[in-house]
């Protein structure tokens, strides 16, 4: 039998102690998960993004050839270490990192009316968005569909990788059942916190269940294999209506129906379904444009005649991934920049001590030093921050952050440029833009343009509807008509390959300059 060790975690920010045991030998980033905690691994644990710190306080962690990539030699001899690489075999004391299960700023705004908690209802139903980051749950008052509790938490699968792919390759590499459980779970307990009202619990009110998200997530909460996710010629196994119950994917007692809604495409999911649903561009007179901002950045451009659906690889910039200071949306981070005579200031998200940049602090950032002509357009820093970087709140912004955003914003507006070159119209024809998610509503459109993320043109047409996937599986609750709207939206979709595409190409290096 393995050798049983103890490992004492100690939490940066509270004075909480916890202890887990794990086999000597084994990797404490999957020893924290397994217990739990929400650790973020943004590479999925390859020793590259730099993010799953520690710091060793009794014991031992030898230094991997990765920690002296990413710790100073003061650092490592602080103790701290990346947890993805650490594999102790004795019994240690770690304190986890600032930023680590820190609290995400999940977005659960939606279109639809929320309803006082002391209006008690007959019979719920329970809307869920299955993001990669974020979950968001709300039950919601039947037949109005008024939202009358919220629960969101961060994804846990979060600790094998920020993005899609890298829960793909994590899933195919044999951990299917760990994130099947994970998310299973997280959603269970979700559930159950809905489903206490006022110290009563009202589960057997609660009539249905929605569900949406994206084609990888609902493989893995599925169970699916992911095989045809991640190569060519891209195969879901499933991109269709599920229908299924409570007992048979959370172990419930209670026998409640589930719907999950459909997808496009493998990368056009079931959350771009719902968002196209919630915002009936399917009924729209006018061309409109629908952007949801994430990793993998999704397009829509369309009316009630023709919709044409896209995604680029954006990468997890927008999120705060692969930039040396950047974190998601969690309190802390540092969420709006701007100069005044000179003067840099910053804005925190829950006005928290800065623990790093998030998306929409990174592109306000470099709007400012865009402005101030510390960024010039190809993206270069002045000399004085060239090699050290630009500093703020203690913190840097080195050259290849300013890269990791020019790729992202290069990727989106060389989609949608391609998308309306498609469409036959221009942007002036557009009739409104609608952005999407938790970093769209909290998006200065104005440092967005400057940037060159969005045009000129569509500044008075933008609306952030906030979290769409949400709203439309509310609306799919409420709406009898809802399955064969969504089978219309998906049967009219068109969806265009940019890497088929020589113009994408050429517009997205030659929207790699501000």
């Amino acid at each position: 039998m393995d050798e049983s060790i103890t490992i004492r975690v100690l939490h940066y920010t509270n004075n909480k102690n916890s202890t887990i045991s794990m086999s000597k030998g084994d990797n404490i980033l999957e020893a924290l998960t397994a217990n739990g905690f929400t650790i973020f691994s943004e590479c999925g644990g390859m020793g590259i993004c730099g993010k799953c710190i520690i710091r060793l306080i009794e014991g031992k962690l030898d230094i991997s050839s990765q920690d002296k990539v990413v710790f100073s030699d003061f650092e490592l001899n602080e103790g701290y270490r990346l947890a993805c690489m650490a594999y102790p075999d004795m019994d240690c004391t770690v304190m986890l990192s600032s930023g680590i299960n820190a609290e995400f700023d999940v977005l659960t705004e939606t279109t639809n009316k929320d309803q006082a908690l002391s209006n008690v209802a007959s019979d719920y139903a329970i809307a869920i968005d299955i993001g990669t980051t974020t979950l968001a749950l709300a039950l919601v008052s039947l037949p109005a569909g008024n939202i009358v509790k919220k629960y969101s938490a961060v994804n846990p699968q979060r600790a094998y990788g920020a993005d899609v792919v890298s829960r793909i390759k994590i899933s195919n590499e044999g951990r299917s059942r760990t994130l099947l459980k994970m998310i299973r779970e997280e959603l269970l307990y979700g559930i159950h916190m809905l489903a206490v009202r006022q110290g009563q619990k009202v589960l057997d009110s609660i009539k249905q269940i929605i569900i949406c998200g994206n084609t990888a997530m609902i493989h893995l909460l599925m169970g699916y294999s992911c095989d045809g996710l991640g190569s060519y010629p891209f195969i879901a196994v499933n991109l269709g209506m599920i229908n299924t119950y409570t007992d048979e994917i959370f172990g419930m007692e209670e026998k409640i129906p589930i719907m999950i809604l459909p997808g496009i495409s493998v990368y056009v999911g079931g959350d771009i379904a719902a968002g196209l649903l919630a915002c009936e561009i399917h009924l729209k007179e006018k061309p409109c444009l629908f952007i949801d901002l994430g990793t993998n950045g999704e397009i829509v451009l369309g009316n009630k005649e023709r919709i044409l659906v896209t995604s680029t690889a954006a990468g997890p910039a927008f999120e705060g991934g692969n930039i040396s200071c950047g974190v998601a949306s969690i309190p802390g981070a540092i969420c709006h920049a701007s100069f005044d005579e000179g003067i840099l200031s910053y804005e925190t998200i829950e006005n928290q001590p800065p623990v790093g940049i998030c998306g929409t602090g990174l592109i306000e950032l470099v709007s400012e030093l865009l402005k101030e002509g510390i960024i010039d357009s190809s993206g270069l820093l002045a000399d004085p921050y060239f090699d050290g970087g630009y500093p703020i709140a203690g913190m840097k912004l080195i050259q290849q952050d300013i890269r990791e955003l020019q790729l992202a914003k290069a990727a989106i507006r060389a989609g949608v440029d391609t998308l309306l070159e498609s469409y036959s119209i221009t942007y002036e024809e557009l009739d409104e833009v609608y952005i999407a998610g938790g970093f769209g509503y909290h998006l200065d459109i104005d440092k967005a343009i400057y940037i060159g993320l969005l045009p000129e043109p569509v500044t008075d047409k933008v609306i952030a509807l906030g979290n769409t996937s949400l709203s439309g599986a509310i609306c799919a609750i409420i709406d009898s008509e809802a399955k064969n709207k969504l089978d219309q939206i998906i049967a009219s979709a068109e969806e265009i390959h940019l890497s088929n595409i020589d113009e994408f190409r050429d517009l997205f290096f030659k929207y790699l300059s501000f």
